[in-house]
């Protein structure tokens, strides 16, 4: 099934609209929900509850000058068992921020279930000014069912442009069939993989320095608690504009704590303001 849906978000004052330019099942939006801040919140929703073979899900969003939209889902992403003939699923994203622009994604976990094969590919391309703020993460598969590592292919790609140059190649193959995800190359032991992007267009070297700096003091401290259950973070300076940050986990039961504490520091480094976490019921 191939399904398509597009937004549009605009500054009118001192908020931010969504307009739904185009949506076709299994996608559902309801709308934007207008945050203290100002920002647009969509939730973005699967009717048919998740993604199966030979699918291809394209969400492509556009956020005008100046414009602040916080884009989540209402769920995780499952990714089921195909049928033997066909094609991987496909999920597509494409997000243009323009001038001044804001786009915080925040996406729940990618659940592969047994037998699942999936193409991930999302891009970013920014205009002078504009900020990201943005995390991916990936299960082993239904933990809760003790199915790890069951699925067949996991292809993540992501691609961030500024004012058209690249500044980020990311390309992860996950094949547990032909790679022990317990192997040190690849996951090493751990189950659950973090990654965490922020930048602003056009931050001085001075200004990535720092928010690189605040960000692995944070992952120090992570890796440091007297109750740590086995994490290893770590996070670097892209080649300009700002940050990324990548954690292995073994439990997921303390990813919201993870995910909220990286992206509040960003956001106060970024946009100067506290981060608080988008319902989930409306």
């Amino acid at each position: 099934m191939d399904a398509g849906l597009q937004l549009e978000f605009s500054r009118n004052g001192p908020r931010t609209e969504c307009r739904l330019l185009q949506q076709f099942p299994p996608w559902k939006v309801v709308r934007g929900f207008e945050r203290q801040g100002g920002e647009s919140l969509v939730h973005l929703g699967n009717v048919s509850g998740g993604i199966f073979g030979g699918d291809r899900l394209q969400l492509r969003a556009r956020l005008e000058t100046g414009a602040h939209a916080m884009v989540t889902t209402s769920g995780a992403t499952r990714v089921y068992r195909p049928r033997t003939s066909a094609p991987e699923a496909v999920l597509e994203s494409e997000f243009f921020l323009g001038r001044e622009a804001v786009l915080e994604y925040l996406p729940d976990p990618l659940i592969p279930f047994g037998g699942a094969r999936l193409l991930q590919r999302t891009s970013c391309l920014l205009e002078c000014g504009a900020s990201l703020l943005a995390w991916d993460v990936v299960a082993p598969g239904r933990a809760a069912s003790g199915e790890l590592f069951r699925y067949r292919q996991i292809k993540l790609a992501t691609e961030i442009r500024v004012c058209g140059k690249p500044i980020l190649q990311d390309r992860l193959l996950f094949e547990p069939d032909r790679f022990r995800p317990a192997a040190p190359a690849a996951l090493g032991g751990y189950l659950y993989m973090v990654t965490f992007i922020a930048l602003r267009a056009g931050a001085s070297d001075a200004e990535v320095r720092l928010l690189e700096q605040e960000m692995a003091a944070v992952t120090e401290h992570m890796q440091t608690e007297e109750d740590n259950n086995g994490e290893v973070w770590a996070a670097t300076e892209l080649p300009a504009h700002g940050v990324l940050v990548r954690g292995l986990l073994r439990s997921p039961l303390r990813l919201p704590h993870r995910l909220q504490w990286l992206w509040n520091t960003a956001r106060r480094q970024i946009c100067g303001r506290t981060a608080a976490l988008p319902r989930k019921t409306y």
